[in-house]
């Protein structure tokens, strides 16, 4: 397995190099009004690079397959003997979408295949079904609806990792309905979420396996959005939401009652300045109380935020902040408030090569206990397109934690390469 994956990703990488050899590209601004509003750099079409699909009646699909290698200098996020290994992730994927005037559908789908060179009992097979749709009732009402599937495994960095001899394999299942109604100026969206995480017990070192039932849930939640325009792509909205965790065990391992019921309410703006600056800015405040009265509910300031700013048609500089509850199952900590914010810069160098960097900082603060988790991220990279059909980028992160907790620091520093082609 190892000589073939290697081999694979070594050949992709000597085509990918005679491509770049022959393909010229030429640094221009693309004119005005090829940038539409409120895309960056990245999101922007690119008529001559963007793949075609495959058309199938009503749909258009676009399959796609990724090799990625990469190399982590630690990779079970320890403070002390370091673990370092190269690690080969093959993704394939596809996407099938509507082409219609009114309603819209689409199915996606795609799998994360990662193969660990010397520590190969950190191998996963992760993967993602789902669909999404849209019925236009009429131009101002219209119904949503969402399903997915995912099966995922837990980042040996994640404060809620058991320490198994393999990394632990959860699911989730996913479902959403909304609809969404205008009058005039007034708009309203109300959605409903349900969420199932399903978590496969792991094994243990010594032998025998760490159960893991006791965090098996169920999420629900419903929330509505109220927004006014008060000018073109100008408005304030109020966003108010109910939730409700219950865990499929009466009480975890350690005995705790982990079920809860929450609220949110924000008031937020969304502004569009000249079609440059972008903001999106909520505050509120959120609640999550528990059952078991152990556990410390939590209660604070919430929010969001994103920015963006189209420096020139060629450099976007995109910022984002957010604050919101987290579930954990930290013995004694009833959950965490997670602050995360990270500034982000991507310049078209030429009109097929981008390049991007980007600062992130974290602060998780957890509740019911004295535990207070510090990252730090910070990355550069490059993305060459090709063709139409096949792309290359490369690059390298470095991120580090800092806890108040013995033993919980670590960095890590992963370089990687990602070679890809879509229909």
């Amino acid at each position: 397995m190892r000589f073939s994956l290697q081999s694979g990703a070594a050949a992709l990488a000597l085509s990918a190099s005679i491509a770049v050899a022959q393909t010229p590209a030429e640094r221009r601004e693309p004119p005005a009004e090829e940038v539409p509003r409120g895309q960056t750099v990245m999101e922007r079409p690119r008529p001559d690079y963007d793949p075609l699909g495959v058309r199938l009646g009503g749909f258009l699909f676009h399959p796609g397959f990724a090799v990625r290698q990469e190399f982590n200098s630690n990779v079970f996020a320890t403070q002390r003997n370091r673990i370092s290994d190269f690690i080969t992730v093959l993704q394939p994927s596809f996407n099938l979408q509507s082409d219609w005037n009114n309603h819209s559908l689409g199915f996606y789908g795609g799998a994360s295949i990662g193969r660990y060179w010397d520590e190969t009992r950190e191998n996963y097979e992760d993967f993602t079904l789902g669909t999404s749709g849209r019925l236009d009732v009429t131009r101002d009402t219209q119904l949503f609806g969402a399903l997915s599937y995912r099966r995922l495994h837990e980042e040996r960095s994640s404060p809620d990792d058991v320490g198994g001899r393999e990394p632990t394999r959860y699911s989730i299942a996913s479902a959403m309905l909304g609809a969404q109604h205008r009058l005039n100026r007034l708009a309203f969206r109300l959605d409903g979420t349900a969420d199932r995480y399903r978590f496969r017990d792991t094994k243990a070192f010594g032998g025998g396996s760490i159960d893991q039932s006791g965090r098996d849930r169920d999420q629900l939640g419903l929330k509505l959005r109220t927004s006014y325009e008060f000018a073109p792509l100008r408005e304030v909205y109020l966003l108010t939401g109910v939730n409700k965790r219950r865990y499929q065990e009466e009480r975890d391992n350690a005995g705790f009652d982990r079920d809860s019921k929450g609220f949110e309410i924000a008031a937020g703006i969304l502004y569009d300045l000249t079609g440059v600056t972008f903001l999106d800015l909520f505050v509120g405040y959120s609640e999550q109380d528990y059952q078991d009265r152990r556990l410390k509910t939590a209660r604070g300031v919430s929010g969001g935020l994103k920015l963006i700013w189209n420096v020139t048609r060629l450099t976007t500089v995109t910022g984002a902040l957010s604050r919101e509850i987290e579930e954990t199952t930290q013995l004694g900590a009833s959950s965490y408030f997670a602050t995360r914010s990270e500034v982000r810069i991507d310049h078209e160098l030429l009109r097929n090569v981008i390049v991007s960097g980007h600062v992130g900082y974290q602060n998780d603060d957890f509740e019911g206990i004295r535990r207070d988790d510090d990252y730090y991220r910070a990355g550069v990279g490059a993305r060459y397109l090709i063709n139409r059909n096949f792309s290359a980028e490369g690059g390298y992160t470095f991120r580090k934690r800092d806890s108040n907790v013995t033993n919980a620091d670590f960095n890590e520093n992963v370089i990687y390469l990602r070679l890809s082609g879509r229909l």
